[in-house]
């Protein structure tokens, strides 16, 4: 532990699918928390009750209240998005923890893999962000939302899996995707459309986004075009940050596709609950990749024991 770094601090990640919270002093992890989705454009007033929920179970871990902490950074997807959107997360976290650094959850993401070095780190989860981080300057990339933008992304896999269906239904390909869309969602394609239209949920058409991957690896016409789209977008987006900056990074569920890890085999890829280092970089400023790295091998140590406890 680096001295003057005594005091003990609280980083939050929060996106559309998982949120997690650490509590540290100087390079030590001191407690874990996980929780499920705080994204606040999508979830509303239920965002505060995962964030305080994730922080709870890291204090829980650590021994700690929330008044022994003296420094917090919150990285949350939504944050940038729109002055308005930004007023809402800011006084969400206001509610918490008042005084908190608050930045997008892709700032977290470029801070994790490149520090303060030039470089460049693309969200590929529930949703979509990119950041190309060069001489001190963030500039942000994508982030639209998943009615315009977030391609390449899980929703979007997801939801265009679902047009694909629809296609496949009127003849126009071959594909499995109907009777995949009516087993997965339980109801006749058309009830789940309507579902959808009326009472759109991102999280879970996101979640379905495995589905499609799956099909495209066993060579589904329908679910290949999807993955195709979501690899060509990924891979303009990478290729627009090179433009600026030599290194760049992925994160988020959509890495784990084989066939997107096929498409980038050299790529750098951080898991999405990791970001929460970035988070903690923010607040301690002058962390080494050495140091990032101890900090990694901590959280995966934390990580179990927490899943263990775990009741989400």
């Amino acid at each position: 532990m680096r001295e003057g770094n005594l005091w003990k601090g609280l980083a939050v990640e929060g996106g559309g699918t998982k949120t997690t919270a650490v509590v540290f002093q100087g390079l030590e992890i001191l407690g874990l928390g996980i929780s499920g989705s705080s994204n606040f454009v999508e979830v509303g007033k239920r965002a505060e009750h995962t964030l305080r929920k994730a922080i709870q179970r890291a204090l829980d871990m650590a021994n700690l209240s929330l008044a022994e902490v003296e420094r917090a950074s919150f990285a949350l997807a939504g944050i940038g998005d729109s002055p308005n959107f930004t007023r809402i997360g800011e006084n969400l976290v206001k509610s918490i923890f008042p005084n908190s650094l608050v930045v997008n959850d892709g700032v977290a993401a470029v801070k994790l893999a490149h520090l303060n070095m030039d470089g460049g780190a693309l969200v590929a989860g529930t949703g979509n962000v990119g950041y190309i981080q060069k001489a001190g300057e963030l500039k942000k990339l994508a982030g639209w939302g998943w009615f315009f933008g977030d391609e390449g992304s899980a929703s979007y896999i997801g939801k265009r899996g679902i047009a694909m269906a629809t296609r496949a239904l009127d003849g126009l390909i071959e594909s499995r995707l109907p009777e995949e869309v009516e087993r997965f969602f339980g109801a006749p394609i058309r009830v789940v459309i309507e579902r959808l239209t009326k009472r759109p949920n991102k999280r879970i058409i996101a979640s379905f986004a495995k589905v499609v991957d799956k099909l495209a690896e066993e060579g589904d016409p329908g679910a290949r075009i999807v993955m195709d789209e979501a690899i060509a977008y990924i891979d303009s987006m990478l290729t627009r940050m090179r433009k600026e900056v030599e290194r760049v990074a992925g994160t988020g569920g959509v890495f784990r596709s084989m066939m997107v890890r096929q498409a980038f085999p050299t790529l750098k890829v951080y898991e999405g609950y990791q970001t929460v280092i970035g988070s903690m970089v923010m607040l301690l400023g002058d962390v080494k990749e050495e140091d990032r790295d101890e900090l990694l091998k901590q959280l995966e140590r934390l990580k179990p024991r927490r899943r263990q406890g775990s009741h989400s």
